[in-house]
């Protein structure tokens, strides 16, 4: 049953992500495409390729690797913590247009700023991401997972000796986070057959 995770429960998971191998990667990898072929696809795709695309820098192509990398330490975290996952695609193939227009609806304010390309005042935006990352009512928050994550974006773009906007930053993590509820929401549908 999903819940939000405990460190030790985390840490496991986590553990577990970076005891896997080439091979069983490849396996989790094909077996997710099966299970959720829209979902992969956005999560491996059309995700990274939003950093990637940015300002043509090669830069972006290395964060948007390691963002794929992390959504599959998150798809092992919630295998390992959670079981087999839910096959909502056989059951429901408009599951992920569906959680597409619940984020839409979360993501609009803080992305209309950025498509816009319209400077808001730093007072506005905390304002904007304080609301958009605060747990709605009812919802597993898993605040461990989110926290490794950010730390994952802070250390690598640390690490590369790259310069990165502190806006495109933000955006990765946004991104990491809107790819926990889905997984949260995936895992919160009825138990695969």
């Amino acid at each position: 049953m999903l819940h939000e995770l405990v460190e030790r429960e985390l840490y496991e998971a986590l553990e577990y992500t970076r005891s896997i191998d080439e091979e069983n990667g490849k396996r989790i990898l094909i077996q997710f495409e099966i299970d959720q072929p829209m979902f992969a696809q956005t999560l491996f795709n059309v995700f990274p390729s939003i950093i990637g695309e940015q300002s043509g820098d090669a830069k972006y192509q290395y964060l948007a690797q390691h963002f794929a990398d992390l959504c599959f330490d998150v798809l092992c975290v919630y295998q390992k913590a959670f079981g087999k996952m839910p096959r909502t695609f056989e059951d429901d193939p408009t599951w992920m247009e569906q959680q597409a227009g619940l984020l839409d609806t979360e993501l609009a304010p803080f992305l209309a700023p950025l498509i816009e390309k319209k400077q808001l005042s730093e007072k506005a935006s905390q304002k904007l991401k304080e609301e958009f990352f605060k747990p709605k009512e009812g919802e597993v928050f898993q605040r461990g997972l989110v926290d490794f994550m950010n730390m994952s974006i802070d250390h690598f773009a640390k690490e590369s000796g790259e310069e990165y906007h502190d806006s495109m930053l933000d955006l990765t993590k946004t991104m990491l986070f809107v790819v926990i509820k889905l997984f949260n929401n995936l895992y919160l549908q009825p138990a695969a057959k």
